[in-house]
Protein backbone atom coordinates (compact mmCIF):
# COMPACT_ATOMS: atom_id res chain seq x y z
CA UNK A 1 0.00 0.00 0.00
CA UNK A 2 1.44 3.59 -0.53
CA UNK A 3 2.01 5.42 2.34
CA UNK A 4 0.74 8.97 2.65
CA UNK A 5 1.97 12.02 5.00
CA UNK A 6 -0.53 12.64 7.74
CA UNK A 7 0.45 16.31 7.40
CA UNK A 8 -1.00 16.23 3.93
CA UNK A 9 -3.91 14.43 5.03
CA UNK A 10 -7.09 15.56 3.52
CA UNK A 11 -10.38 16.47 5.14
CA UNK A 12 -13.08 14.47 3.71
CA UNK A 13 -16.02 15.50 6.96
CA UNK A 14 -16.63 12.86 8.83
CA UNK A 15 -16.33 9.22 7.74
CA UNK A 16 -15.61 5.86 9.73
CA UNK A 17 -11.65 6.07 10.11
CA UNK A 18 -11.13 3.07 7.68
CA UNK A 19 -12.92 4.82 4.98
CA UNK A 20 -11.18 8.35 5.31
CA UNK A 21 -7.45 6.22 5.53
CA UNK A 22 -8.60 4.40 2.37
CA UNK A 23 -9.15 7.36 0.78
CA UNK A 24 -6.18 9.03 1.96
CA UNK A 25 -4.47 6.00 0.86
CA UNK A 26 -6.76 6.68 -2.85
CA UNK A 27 -5.12 10.19 -3.43
CA UNK A 28 -1.54 9.44 -2.63
CA UNK A 29 -1.65 6.77 -5.08
CA UNK A 30 -3.57 8.44 -7.46
CA UNK A 31 -0.39 9.67 -10.09
CA UNK A 32 1.80 6.97 -9.20
CA UNK A 33 -0.87 3.90 -8.63
CA UNK A 34 -3.91 4.54 -10.60
CA UNK A 35 -4.69 0.91 -10.07
CA UNK A 36 -4.38 1.23 -6.26
CA UNK A 37 -6.18 4.74 -6.44
CA UNK A 38 -8.99 2.72 -8.21
CA UNK A 39 -8.99 0.20 -6.14
CA UNK A 40 -8.81 2.14 -2.54
CA UNK A 41 -12.19 4.12 -3.75
CA UNK A 42 -13.92 1.32 -4.87
CA UNK A 43 -13.08 0.08 -1.53
CA UNK A 44 -14.27 2.96 0.16
CA UNK A 45 -17.44 2.96 -1.32
CA UNK A 46 -18.66 -0.87 -0.61
CA UNK A 47 -17.65 -0.08 3.15
CA UNK A 48 -19.85 2.76 3.27
CA UNK A 49 -21.88 3.40 0.26
CA UNK A 50 -23.65 6.82 1.56
CA UNK A 51 -19.82 8.43 1.90
CA UNK A 52 -20.04 10.78 -0.87
CA UNK A 53 -16.53 12.06 -1.08
CA UNK A 54 -15.32 8.43 -1.89
CA UNK A 55 -17.44 8.69 -5.26
CA UNK A 56 -16.15 12.35 -5.91
CA UNK A 57 -12.63 10.90 -5.53
CA UNK A 58 -13.53 8.11 -7.74
CA UNK A 59 -14.87 10.45 -10.29
CA UNK A 60 -11.97 12.53 -10.40
CA UNK A 61 -9.74 10.05 -11.07
CA UNK A 62 -11.71 8.45 -13.87
CA UNK A 63 -11.80 11.93 -15.21
CA UNK A 64 -8.19 12.19 -14.87
CA UNK A 65 -7.24 8.80 -16.82
CA UNK A 66 -9.85 10.06 -19.75
CA UNK A 67 -12.25 6.77 -18.65
CA UNK A 68 -15.74 8.71 -19.59
CA UNK A 69 -17.59 5.53 -19.44
CA UNK A 70 -16.27 4.44 -15.80
CA UNK A 71 -16.29 8.44 -14.86
CA UNK A 72 -20.24 8.48 -16.02
CA UNK A 73 -21.05 5.32 -14.14
CA UNK A 74 -19.49 6.67 -10.96
CA UNK A 75 -20.76 10.21 -11.55
CA UNK A 76 -24.21 8.81 -11.79
CA UNK A 77 -24.20 6.46 -8.54
CA UNK A 78 -22.69 9.73 -6.66
CA UNK A 79 -25.88 11.48 -7.29
CA UNK A 80 -27.69 8.32 -6.17
CA UNK A 81 -26.03 8.10 -2.87
CA UNK A 82 -26.23 11.75 -2.66
CA UNK A 83 -30.13 11.70 -3.67
CA UNK A 84 -30.64 9.11 -0.63
CA UNK A 85 -28.49 11.17 1.66
CA UNK A 86 -31.17 13.94 1.05
CA UNK A 87 -34.09 12.23 0.86
CA UNK A 88 -34.31 13.78 -2.35
CA UNK A 89 -36.07 11.80 -5.45
CA UNK A 90 -34.09 9.43 -7.37
CA UNK A 91 -34.45 11.35 -10.64
CA UNK A 92 -32.82 14.85 -10.26
CA UNK A 93 -34.95 16.69 -12.81
CA UNK A 94 -37.43 16.61 -10.00
CA UNK A 95 -35.26 18.50 -7.34
CA UNK A 96 -36.40 21.69 -6.50
CA UNK A 97 -33.76 22.52 -4.30
CA UNK A 98 -31.22 20.42 -2.50
CA UNK A 99 -28.62 20.60 -0.52
CA UNK A 100 -24.40 21.37 -1.43
CA UNK A 101 -23.35 17.82 -1.35
CA UNK A 102 -26.35 16.63 -3.49
CA UNK A 103 -25.39 19.96 -5.98
CA UNK A 104 -22.03 18.71 -6.16
CA UNK A 105 -23.07 15.58 -7.24
CA UNK A 106 -24.84 16.95 -10.08
CA UNK A 107 -22.28 19.37 -11.05
CA UNK A 108 -20.08 16.53 -10.80
CA UNK A 109 -22.42 14.41 -13.45
CA UNK A 110 -22.37 17.72 -15.60
CA UNK A 111 -19.22 17.77 -15.91
CA UNK A 112 -18.68 14.08 -16.74
CA UNK A 113 -21.18 14.59 -19.64
CA UNK A 114 -19.36 17.68 -20.58
CA UNK A 115 -16.07 15.47 -20.91
CA UNK A 116 -17.52 12.47 -22.44
CA UNK A 117 -18.82 13.92 -25.71
CA UNK A 118 -22.53 14.96 -24.18
CA UNK A 119 -22.76 18.66 -23.72
CA UNK A 120 -26.53 18.50 -23.84
CA UNK A 121 -27.13 16.11 -21.39
CA UNK A 122 -24.37 18.71 -19.40
CA UNK A 123 -26.59 21.79 -19.88
CA UNK A 124 -29.73 20.23 -18.34
CA UNK A 125 -27.71 18.83 -15.61
CA UNK A 126 -26.10 22.27 -14.65
CA UNK A 127 -29.06 24.01 -15.17
CA UNK A 128 -30.68 22.15 -12.08
CA UNK A 129 -27.70 23.02 -10.01
CA UNK A 130 -27.85 26.86 -11.36
CA UNK A 131 -31.49 26.86 -10.75
CA UNK A 132 -31.00 25.28 -6.92
CA UNK A 133 -27.42 27.47 -6.51
CA UNK A 134 -27.94 31.28 -7.47
CA UNK A 135 -25.12 32.50 -5.21
CA UNK A 136 -23.02 29.73 -7.16
CA UNK A 137 -21.58 27.94 -3.74
CA UNK A 138 -20.37 24.71 -5.53
CA UNK A 139 -19.28 26.44 -8.69
CA UNK A 140 -21.92 25.59 -11.83
CA UNK A 141 -20.57 28.12 -13.48
CA UNK A 142 -17.49 26.97 -14.14
CA UNK A 143 -19.29 24.22 -15.49
CA UNK A 144 -21.45 26.94 -17.91
CA UNK A 145 -18.08 28.71 -19.12
CA UNK A 146 -16.85 25.14 -20.17
CA UNK A 147 -20.35 24.95 -21.70
CA UNK A 148 -19.29 27.84 -23.34
CA UNK A 149 -16.21 27.38 -24.47
CA UNK A 150 -17.60 24.20 -26.21
CA UNK A 151 -20.07 25.88 -28.21
CA UNK A 152 -17.52 28.33 -29.18
CA UNK A 153 -15.30 25.50 -30.35
CA UNK A 154 -17.79 24.03 -32.66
Amino acid sequence: MIAFDPEDKLDFGQLPPAVDHLLQQGVAAHFSHPELAENAFLTAIAMAPDALPAYRCLVKHYNRYRQFDKALGAAQDWVAAAARHARLPDNWLLWREAPGSALAALKGLAFVYLRSGQPGKAEDAIRRVVAMDPLDAVGGSVIVALLDETRLAA
